[in-house]
């Protein structure tokens, strides 16, 4: 049955922090908890108090699992929980900071988890019921711990965590970069750092850009080779390229189990410009659970990056109301005061789905140098909604018309060479490095960009073109749109492809063209969507098939959901490419694990558009 969404005016007179009920909180700090193999997980507890004494009522209590350090300077939330009246644990996870055992990163998630939801359960002050709340790592540690349907959850919060770690590392069979990265910022504060000082100097001291031209990496000789533990978990999930045994954990791919999922309210924050490969239908637990009969599930799309939900989206504001507070004042004390102490949540969660649709803005450039995107949030039962895809097909000439080509041949080729690669544009590549001065920061920007070259993106120098005018760059576009077109949901391209290698990647990127303007003389191409497909993989990614040299492959991509209005006299673009770096590995085009393989090899690769082998584009939506 299709669905209406409905516009979303936003409230500003809900835009504040709930009244805290306690003015006071005592802290229990360094709580050792045992695990079942008799590990013991460092926990502070965090507890209401007036009067200089702790509150003896019994509560709801909630938990908070990190590897990024318990300490009270990192827990300014708890704090507040504890002044709304939970008990409130936030424990360091197995192997990280005060906590004894090693770390095997989201392996260990799923028993240490109910471990300790069932302890937190069985605390005097519990009413015995738990909640759990958390972000990109946290949040997959709630989804790993809810395999175990654990009796005495009864709500979750994830935000910005996705619950597949094959689809995480391995989008499309592509290798995603960060996850070295990543590692080698987590090695630093790891146990082999702790226990030599010279390994966490070397450690702190690691610009991860300057390793980036150095691949292949080889264990033992990488950035992480001062760390051991961490190097074995990185190479185990760079050569475990296949959805094989390894993966089927419910710690490292809590989607592959759930049917074990205890049907509890969950509500999911999310962002179009994530790095976390949500596209896949593995990853959208939240629909899943749905159409298992899962009663309470919540999800909330924004224009947002990692955990940045503010005004400044890469190169592009999506107005006042697209920020995280306008549309989710206080939305953790809101949601669990709604599912664990029935207080009414003053409708923010009024629709189980809430997205922002993108675009609708003047194309102009504001005061604060942020070009007007603009949008609008709607509110649905269900996501994605029951929308009928429009086709549009790749033509001669670069078009993307509804129009099958009549042809009956005809295709565009283009070569495709590892050591010159397209880099990541549209603001998903989240690939990390520290600052010798202290701090992190990004390799490529996020967010949403003009596609354009730029200081922005690693390895682009002056003079700065747009990315159209590179030799591996198709484009296709759709004539001015007579009307506006509004997509929302999983867009994907399939293309009719061959290659002289034997693998080989496609990398597809959809973008919305603005027509050139006085702030913009060759017009603004919106990056709002990408997704890429390793060819061995284009029919299971269980098992490689390489390709024969010539034959004419089926290359399905899946994209990043999304929705945006693509208004009139714009232009849909598709750009075509077979790189996105450092965002994924580069493929080698021989067939080997690209990261590991010491050779490279120039490609060439056609993409047909005639009649019997037509690629397409298909977006759900239509013209309106």
């Amino acid at each position: 049955m299709k669905t209406h969404p409905r516009i979303s005016t936003v409230n500003y007179d809900r835009d504040r922090l709930r009244n805290e009920k306690y003015p006071e909180l005592m802290i229990q700090p360094n709580v050792r908890v045992r695990m079942r193999d008799g590990i013991e997980l460092v926990t502070d507890i965090y507890l209401p108090a007036k009067d200089l004494g702790k509150v003896e009522d019994k509560m709801p209590a909630l938990l908070r699992r990190t590897p990024y350090n318990k300490g009270p300077a990192n827990n300014e939330e708890a704090m507040r929980f504890a002044r709304h009246g939970y008990l409130v644990a936030v424990q360091d996870v197995r192997g990280r900071y005060a906590s004894d055992g090693v770390f095997d990163a989201f392996a260990q998630e799923a028993e240490d988890g109910y471990d300790a939801i069932e302890w937190l359960a069985t605390h005097p002050q519990c009413d015995g019921r738990v909640g759990t709340y958390g972000g990109s790592y946290e949040g997959f540690a709630q989804a790993a711990a809810e395999t175990q349907a654990p009796p005495h959850l009864a709500a979750t919060c994830h935000y910005f965590s996705y619950p597949h770690g094959y689809h995480s590392v391995h989008q499309g069979g592509a290798l995603d970069v960060f996850w070295l990265s990543y590692f080698v910022m987590m090695a630093a504060d790891g146990k082999e750092a702790a226990e030599n000082p010279n390994v966490k100097e070397a450690l702190l001291g690691m610009r991860y850009e300057e390793w980036l031209d150095r691949y292949p990496i080889r264990q033992g000789q990488s950035p992480l080779s001062l760390a051991p533990s961490y190097e074995k978990t990185y190479f185990d999930y760079l050569r475990h390229d296949c959805l094989d045994e390894f993966w089927m954990n419910p710690g490292l791919c809590p989607a592959e189990f759930l049917d074990h999922w205890p049907d509890v309210p969950t509500l999911w924050v999310c962002g179009w410009y994530d790095h976390y490969p949500f596209c896949h239908p593995d990853t959208l637990a939240f629909t899943r659970l749905r159409e298992m009969g899962h009663k309470n599930q919540y999800v909330v799309f924004g224009p947002w990056t990692h955990g940045e939900t503010d005004l400044n989206i890469g190169q592009t504001t999506f107005g006042a109301d697209s920020v995280r507070e306008k549309i989710l004042p206080d939305y953790h004390v809101r949601w669990f005061d709604r599912w664990l102490k029935e207080i009414d949540d003053d409708g923010v969660f009024e629709e189980p789905v809430q997205y922002f649709v993108m675009g609708g803005g003047s194309g102009t450039v504001g005061k604060q140098g942020l070009f007007e995107h603009g949008g609008v949030w709607e509110k649905n039962g269900l996501w994605a909604p029951d929308l009928e895809a429009v086709n549009l097909h790749l033509r001669t000439g670069g078009l993307l018309s509804e129009e099958v080509a009549s042809e009956e041949s005809a295709s565009t080729s283009y070569r495709s060479d590892p050591s010159d690669p397209c880099p990541s544009s549209t603001g998903v590549a989240y690939t990390v490095t520290r600052l010798s001065e202290g701090g992190t920061r990004r390799i490529n920007t996020n967010g949403a960009w003009d596609q354009m070259e730029g200081y922005h993106l690693y390895g682009i120098d002056e003079p700065f073109l747009p990315l159209e005018s590179r030799h591996d760059v198709l484009v296709f576009q759709t004539e001015p749109l007579a009307k506006d077109f509004k997509l929302v949901g999983h867009p994907a391209v399939e293309l009719w492809v061959c290659s002289d290698a034997p693998d080989c990647d496609f990398v597809a990127k959809l973008v919305d063209l603005y027509q050139p303007s006085e702030d913009h003389p060759q017009g603004f191409a919106v990056g709002v969507s990408e997704g890429i497909q390793r060819a061995k993989f284009r029919n299971d990614n269980r098992r490689p098939e390489l390709m024969d040299p010539g034959e004419v492959c089926l290359i399905r991509i899946e994209m990043r959901p999304l929705a945006n209005l693509f208004k009139r006299g714009h232009r849909i673009r598709l750009d075509i490419t077979s790189s996105s770096w450092p965002h994924f590995d580069i493929n080698t085009h021989t067939g080997r694990n690209p990261s590991e393989d010491p050779e490279r090899r120039v490609a060439h690769h056609t993409i047909f558009h005639e009649k019997n082998a037509a690629s397409r584009l298909l977006l759900p939506g239509g013209y309106i």
